[in-house]
């Protein structure tokens, strides 16, 4: 798939929310009922609707989307730069930011895949994302779920996701998401329940959370309250970035990197893809054989992200912190980072 990380903002409303919650609590709910809008357009609505996960798109170095969704007076303008910042291994870093609400997401994903029967695909993500609120100086660290991918052979693919995700506040607090492929939560497919707590000692939760991920789901506050709605992606739609005309982009931006691929998948003309991918790539191959004989890096082709050390910055400073938060309440394994342990943040 090309570069794109747009799933982040596909709820714009939802993300300027998260700083609405007047407490620390809330502000965790918000942040956990947005990260769930996130997952139906990006695991689910691109398998099942769009396809995507067929299409032989493979994103190239330093490949770039530019995505805004502009917002009334009150809400302000969400801005989304993503750029795909290593292809071997692939990772792509992302700058999520609503300056007005004062919310900021910044990160990067990756993946590791590895062939499963019967006949389907596993795919670890590894990265993280840092959600910061200057406002309340709260940061908070997001891990990435695990894909399921099977239907790869007739051509048909679906997306579970399994595993359990985490979103841990500076706060004192966290949010431990636990996803289900055979509907024990909720009695149907793409289910999961997510328990808010206190970091420290062995707290109640303050939220619960239950349902579908692709559809709906609900919540109660602690163990005893009443259930209401919480999200539901069926009824609370994605809401698509503006884009500029592709005449007016850069070549090295998703949509018009890949127009002519995807113009000769759109009308079924495979050989004309096939070709279109090809040229791409080899010129690519030659562009990294360029760049070995100057002894550069990847970093060298990167315009708008860069590589930085995890006490580089407050949220470099904050992962550290946060992680090691995380892995007292769940382990070491709750966190997939990538061998050498990146950190791509906007250059300013």
């Amino acid at each position: 798939m090309h570069v794109s990380g747009q799933y982040w903002g596909d709820h714009p409303k939802l993300f300027a929310d998260i700083s609405l919650g007047e407490t620390p609590e809330d502000r965790l709910l918000n942040s956990t009922r947005w990260f769930i809008s996130t997952l139906s357009s990006s695991y689910y609505t691109r398998s099942t609707k769009v396809g995507m996960e067929k299409k032989p798109y493979n994103p190239i170095l330093g490949e770039q989307y530019f995505g805004k969704w502009s917002g009334d007076e009150k809400a302000g303008d969400l801005i989304l730069t993503a750029e795909q910042v290593s292809h071997h291994p692939p990772i792509m870093g992302f700058h999520l930011e609503n300056e007005k609400a004062g919310v900021i997401l910044e990160g990067h994903c990756g993946q590791k895949s590895r062939f499963a029967m019967p006949a389907g695909v596993d795919v670890s993500q590894t990265g993280h994302a840092i959600l910061s609120l200057p406002k309340f100086n709260e940061k908070y660290l997001i891990t990435l779920p695990n894909l399921n991918i099977r239907g790869v052979v007739t051509g048909r693919p679906t997306v579970e996701l399994s595993g359990t995700t985490y979103i841990v506040s500076s706060a004192g607090m966290y949010a431990a998401i636990e996803y289900s492929t055979k509907g024990y939560f909720s009695g149907e497919k793409h289910s999961f329940k997510a328990t808010l707590k206190p970091l420290s000692g062995d707290g109640a939760p303050f939220y619960i959370t239950k349902g579908t991920w692709s559809g709906a789901s609900e919540v109660k506050k602690g163990n005893d309250g009443d259930w209401e709605t919480f999200f539901d992606a069926q009824e609370d739609k994605s809401v698509p970035p503006e884009l500029k005309p592709v005449s007016e982009m850069d070549e090295k931006e998703s949509l018009k990197l890949w127009t002519k691929v995807t113009k000769a998948i759109n009308e079924k003309d495979y050989g004309t893809a096939s070709k279109e991918k090809s040229q791409i790539e080899e010129a690519q191959r030659a562009l990294a054989r360029a760049r070995k004989e100057k002894g550069e890096t990847q970093a060298d082709a990167l315009v708008l992200f860069s590589l930085v050390s995890e006490d580089a910055d407050e949220s470099g400073k904050a992962f550290v912190s946060l992680k090691e938060k995380l892995i007292a309440v769940a382990g070491p394994k709750a966190i997939k980072e990538d061998d050498q342990k990146p950190h791509w943040r906007l250059r300013k």
